[in-house]
């Protein structure tokens, strides 16, 4: 029972971050993507686009609220996406069957070329009663292989909350 409702959790967490069209509300991924920040910075040359102060990028169910959002690529080629805040905060609704996937951390990465996501400084996921946390979540979803704390560090345990089942 724990091993599914990780994995469950953990797949719901990668349909948060990466909002992938097959995982996502179908609805989604036809919504348009809208950015509303108090500042905006691009630089072409250095393929950098900065958005400053109260960022809230809204895509159909899904929900980011940042203090800044930094993404690294051009619109067609995106290699990373930093999000960071006290806390990033973020929300989606995986599908019609699923319950709201909530979750904070201080940072927030997607590497773009290996399809993972890392979450720094405590971390926190949340699903229908069940919550996972630690200081670092990674989550590669290429292998579908979800990492968090520090074997060397008690610091850096992990905690995860599970609901019972019905």
């Amino acid at each position: 029972m724990t091993l599914t409702n990780f994995n469950i959790l953990a797949f719901a967490f990668t349909l948060t971050l990466l909002s992938s069209p097959l995982l996502a509300l179908n609805s989604d991924k036809t919504q348009p993507l809208e950015i509303e920040a108090d500042s905006f910075h691009l630089d072409d040359a250095k393929e950098v686009t900065v958005y400053s102060g109260n960022v809230i990028v809204t895509q159909g169910s899904i929900k980011i609220l940042a203090d800044k959002i930094t993404i690294h690529g051009t619109r067609g080629t995106t290699n990373r996406v930093i999000a960071v805040g006290n806390p990033v905060k973020f929300k989606q609704q995986p599908n019609s069957e699923q319950a709201l996937i909530r979750g904070e951390a201080k940072r927030l990465e997607y590497r773009v070329t290996t399809d993972t996501v890392v979450l720094t400084d405590n971390a926190t996921l949340w699903q229908d009663g069940n919550t996972f946390s630690s200081n670092r979540i990674i989550y590669d979803s290429k292998r579908s292989i979800a990492k968090a704390g520090n074997k060397g560090s008690s610091s850096e345990r992990v905690k995860i909350t599970l609901k019972p089942a019905k």
